[in-house]
């Protein structure tokens, strides 16, 4: 084999795909599009189900999430390649005076890193916990952001129903200032007392006003709790009035193990873990093997060279790294049980407030909008015989309103306490 032969033969080898045609710096550097995410359309008689159901496709704080984790699982795929080889070609002792070219040695071949110690395997199951953790993470993300729109979408509720007896409110005021307008002409009721029911209408109709200022507020509110302060929500559809049943404390902490924050804090600590197995594999240095096919120029003759190269660990025995591995699995380890322990306090304190809010509910529905009903019935009907002006029933059925607009509290405040309850238990 001549030298022209061997230098085409160590061309051939250097010849590859051809490389991608790189951008000019106008074009290198000029940041992408933006891609706009078509708006969405107005949401009409807004579900609970539906609500979740946006804040999974909208909320940008799971995107990120879900972007981190698939990252995390690149990372794994890369982590598990084997090294590419490197392609040698070399001229050797070539003399500076004549025949140069033709009494030189030319080498053709491939040096090729080994991994040894199951580095690449090890790595490989750093990125994949990783990518778990993250993934976990996402899941209690998930559930922090529905826990904030059941919130708001309990809000909402609450504001739209509190909007309807306002204006029921309204409608009995109007009727009742036309009434007695009606009998003020014939001469049936006093001037003092039409103003009376005139300025009961003018209350009913101030705290209309102020309950729908509050219900546009609860939308927008929702709509942030969403993920997308831009939704339109018009109206929201469901009834507060759920049957909710108080869980026990004791089966609730039980529960605590199988919850997203513990399956967190597990993951946590595994991947910390993997990453000092990772730390003690890598105190292995790797084996580079070289394989190189020699002509020697003086002789003409062909030979082949064949080495090994293992760097000494002397100076660095990755001691640095492995110390702060360990460090971060013990960080691992003391957070996963500070968060247990934070979980079971706030288990205990959302238990607490559950408990108050079904209580309260119970107790408004049970004992105190019966007697107002009551209240309210005996009043319409003395008014009917005679016994009782509008100027007396208007009050009442005013305060009929408020033990409506109490129970409807007290069940948005269960609703509010079970979001916080949910954060905690299995899916």
């Amino acid at each position: 084999m001549n030298r022209l032969s061997l230098l085409v033969l160590v061309l051939a080898g250097c010849a590859g795909a051809p490389p991608e045609t790189l951008p000019g710096d106008a074009e290198r550097y000029r940041p992408a599009p933006v891609v706009e995410r078509a708006a969405e359309p107005p949401v009409e008689a807004l579900t609970l189900e539906r609500a979740l159901d946006l804040a999974d496709r909208l909320h940008p704080d799971l995107a990120q999430a879900q972007a981190r984790a698939d990252a995390a699982d690149g990372r794994a795929l890369q982590a598990g390649l084997f090294p590419n080889p490197s392609l040698i070609g070399r001229m050797e002792s070539a003399p500076f005076e004549e025949r140069t070219t033709r009494d030189a040695d030319y080498l053709a071949g491939l040096s090729q890193r080994l991994p040894v110690g199951g580095r690449l395997g090890a790595a490989r199951e750093v990125e994949r916990l990783e990518a778990e953790r993250l993934r976990k993470e996402r899941e209690v993300k998930r559930f922090e952001v529905h826990s904030r729109a059941r919130g708001a979408f309990a809000t909402a509720l609450f504001a739209a129903e509190v909007a309807k007896v306002q204006a029921e409110l309204v409608g009995f005021a109007r009727r009742a200032v036309e009434v007695a307008r009606v009998r003020r002409q014939a001469g049936d009721v006093a001037a003092h007392d039409v103003a009376r029911i005139e300025m009961e209408e003018a209350r009913a109709r101030l705290d209309e006003d102020k309950a729908k200022g509050l219900r546009e507020l609860a939308l927008v509110g929702l709509a942030a709790a969403l993920g997308d302060p831009g939704l339109r929500v018009r109206s929201v559809s469901g009834a507060l009035e759920a049957a909710f049943e108080l869980p026990a404390l004791e089966s609730v902490l039980a529960d605590l193990e199988g919850g997203p924050q513990a399956a967190l804090a597990r993951a946590d600590v595994e991947a910390a873990r993997s990453r000092v197995d990772l730390a003690k594999v890598e105190r292995v240095p790797d084996v580079t093997l070289d394989l190189l096919y020699r002509r020697i120029g003086a002789s003409d003759t062909d030979a082949f060279d064949v080495g090994v190269s293992i760097p000494l660990p002397l100076f660095d025995r990755n001691q640095g790294r492995l110390k702060e591995a360990r460090a971060e699995s013990r960080q691992a380890e003391a957070r996963a049980r500070a968060t247990r322990g934070d979980a079971a306090r706030r288990v205990r304190e959302a238990h607490v407030r559950l408990g108050e809010a079904v209580g309260h509910a119970r107790l408004v529905r049970d004992e105190i909008l019966p007697r107002a009903e009551t209240v309210r019935q005996a009043a319409e009907a003395r008014h009917e015989q005679g016994d009782l002006s509008l100027a007396d029933v208007l009050p009442i059925r005013r305060d009929y309103a408020a033990a409506r607009l109490a129970h409807l509290d007290a069940l948005r405040e269960v609703m509010d306490a079970w979001g916080e309850l949910r954060l905690f238990l299995r899916p």
